[in-house]
């Protein structure tokens, strides 16, 4: 295990401690949170009943393997430590961003959010639908916070690591803005790097459980590549935890706008600065975001919105939306009808001495299990042993719908990780 402690002489435990662990297959992501909430015991809440929200990054509907959203393996095995400490009062809750929001796309739906958290009688809650309490940021940025956040009685932010082609890199901080309700995410945007700051500022998370397992690198955060990190990171301070995930991707505080706006305003220091560069490796270096096109900045452009508005049943059909992605102006391409996609079966005559399928499986099923046990709580039916599986050896039924660009997309990347 790797850690940092952001303020070794404090008088009193402050936040700021970072632990890290490399975990790759299910077992191992067991494992991990395991250990690493054994050393975080102090942290949990007394009180049994309290009502813990666990906030993932499910920003998008793309399979949590091309690196955008929260692995189903960490979001599992959190589910089942909390619930094997008798924790009886737990919501998984997320904003998904603007685009899934305004065409009602359910994430949790699409990702099998739903699907799993049935094995332990966890809640969803769309924070996109949630009844909220507008905060004041900058730049007149006053988004609305679903009350499901505020009114919490422990918060876990699960997010991912990831580039971002505006905010540089995207982590604990970044995932902050998916607290926001619906369309108020534009309100973010209005100052990007400083409502980031601004909005951690507000609200903090109470513990913070970092998915490095699969990360996106490149055109980040909905049409990078996906790459292999392997690791888990668990904090306490948003701020300090993505100073050293900065640090173990080969970035610096300085290369993250939100990370400089942490250091003007004292919640990191040239000192904690100076420690990392000493004290965390390099891990990995990421791949960085390609500068922004005009055209991408243009259709950002606040003063522009009434256009966006008056022009969005054009630009909303499918063949326009797919010119803006080849000009570059976006990175989503959305598709309204759900995949039907389930696994069936399993040719194990094709599948070798692989077992593949077996390590990414977020139910934990034996290699003899994975296409025959196809029902909850078995299986949540997420596909994972299809995506990973190199010899097609996993029977599917159903149309890909929605799912079908990033199948073209991302399938065989997946496949080598």
């Amino acid at each position: 295990m790797l850690s940092f402690v952001a303020r070794p002489d404090a008088a009193q435990p402050a936040r700021g401690q970072v632990d890290v662990v490399d975990a790759w297959t299910n077992e191992e992501v067991k494992a991990g949170i395991a250990e690493l909430l054994l050393r975080w015991e102090h942290r949990l809440p007394a009180d049994r009943t309290t009502a813990i929200v666990i906030k993932p990054n499910l920003n998008n509907d793309l399979v949590a393997l091309s690196g955008n959203c929260t692995d189903l393996r960490v979001l599992d095995a959190l589910c089942a430590e909390l619930r094997a400490r008798s924790y009886t009062d737990i919501t998984i809750a997320d904003g998904s961003n603007v685009g899934i929001a305004r065409r009602e796309i359910s994430t949790f739906r699409r990702l099998r959010v739903d699907s799993l958290v049935t094995r332990y009688g966890v809640r969803i809650v769309d924070l996109n639908k949630d009844p909220g309490t507008p905060v004041v940021l900058h730049n007149d940025a006053h988004p609305t916070v679903a009350n499901t956040i505020l009114n919490a009685g422990f918060l876990i932010s699960v997010p991912k690591v990831k580039t971002h082609a505006e905010a540089q890199l995207s982590c604990a901080m970044k995932n902050w803005v998916g607290i926001c309700c619906g369309q108020d995410k534009r309100h973010m945007h209005y100052d990007l790097s400083r409502n980031i700051f601004a909005i951690n500022e507000v609200v903090q998370p109470d513990l913070i459980l970092v998915d490095g397992l699969v990360g996106m690198e490149g055109n980040g955060p909905g049409d990078g590549e996906p790459f292999r990190f392997g690791h888990l990171v668990m904090s306490d301070d948003a701020f300090v935890n993505d100073a050293v995930v900065a640090r173990l991707v080969g970035l610096s505080w300085r290369d993250v706008p939100y990370l400089g706006h942490a250091m003007d305003a004292g919640a990191l220091t040239g000192e904690i600065a100076a420690r990392l560069e000493l004290e965390i490796p390099m891990l990995r270096p990421i791949k960085r975001p390609p500068a922004r096109t005009r055209l991408a900045k243009l259709a950002e452009n606040r003063s522009l919105e009434w256009l966006k508005r008056t022009v969005r049943p054009i630009v909303q059909k499918p063949e326009v939306t797919e010119v803006a992605y080849k000009l570059k102006i976006v990175q989503d391409v959305y598709f309204l009808e759900d995949d039907t996609l389930r696994v069936t079966g399993r040719a194990v005559e094709k599948c070798g001495t692989c077992t593949r399928c077996v390590g990414f499986c977020p139910t934990g099923l034996a290699l003899e299990d994975i296409g025959r046990k196809t029902t909850l709580p078995d299986c949540a039916q997420c596909l994972y042993c299809w995506w990973v599986c190199p010899n097609d050896a996993i029977v599917l039924t159903g149309e890909p719908n929605g799912m079908a660009r990033q199948i073209a997309r991302y399938k065989k990347e997946i496949e080598q990780l």
